[in-house]
């Protein structure tokens, strides 16, 4: 009984390990496409600038070509995150910032049914960003976001699969950010 209760824990302990070394250990397929040689920027705009006790998010959208090839194109955001002591940079292509936009819908859209999370330290996140269901984009560098506080001091919370440090913007929730990240979708389709 011994042995194989020790080793139900080794294996739970094991697979613990693995997965948390899985989860966004890839560069987003957009990350992966800029860090290509040749490929360049050919449109950016910086769509929203949010600034907090020294954390920052700027977002830009951008279409990325490669030289050789310009019909090969990515069109998404980049987002840039920092703080006095993390930074992350994600980016984000057009499959992705929907999926991001519809799980930020789904958590106001959840606090809007139950109320503010609950307690001092309570959190609301959706199902598109925990790693425990197991998505194909779950190996992927990409934006999570949780929105966190109680009735007074409420914050969305940002953080990069896979990365340590995450970024509090008190005042703002998931449907400021959906709201733009739809703006964004609108002005891709353009380039």
């Amino acid at each position: 009984m011994r042995v194989s209760v020790g080793t139900v824990f080794y294996c739970i302990f094991f697979a613990a390990v693995a997965w948390s070394q899985s989860v966004g250990s890839e560069p987003s397929p957009m990350e992966a496409f800029a860090d290509q040689q040749g490929v360049r920027t050919a449109w950016s705009n910086e769509v929203v600038r949010w600034e907090h006790a020294g954390t920052r998010l700027v977002l830009t959208a951008l279409v990325l070509e490669d030289k050789a090839q310009p019909a090969r194109r990515l069109r998404g955001v980049k987002i840039d995150l920092s703080s006095e002591t993390a930074k992350d940079q994600i980016y984000l292509d057009e499959q992705a910032t929907e999926r991001t936009r519809s799980a930020l819908q789904e958590i106001a859209d959840a606090v809007g049914q139950s109320g503010v999370p609950g307690g001092s330290n309570g959190c609301m996140g959706a199902k598109e960003f925990w790693p425990l269901y197991d998505w194909p984009w779950n190996k992927y560098h990409e934006l999570n976001a949780d929105f966190c506080g109680d009735s007074k001091n409420l914050a969305l919370v940002l953080y990069g699969r896979g990365k340590r440090g995450s970024f509090h913007f008190p005042g703002k929730n998931p449907t400021d950010l959906a709201g733009i990240l739809a703006s964004v979708m609108e002005q891709l389709k353009q380039h």
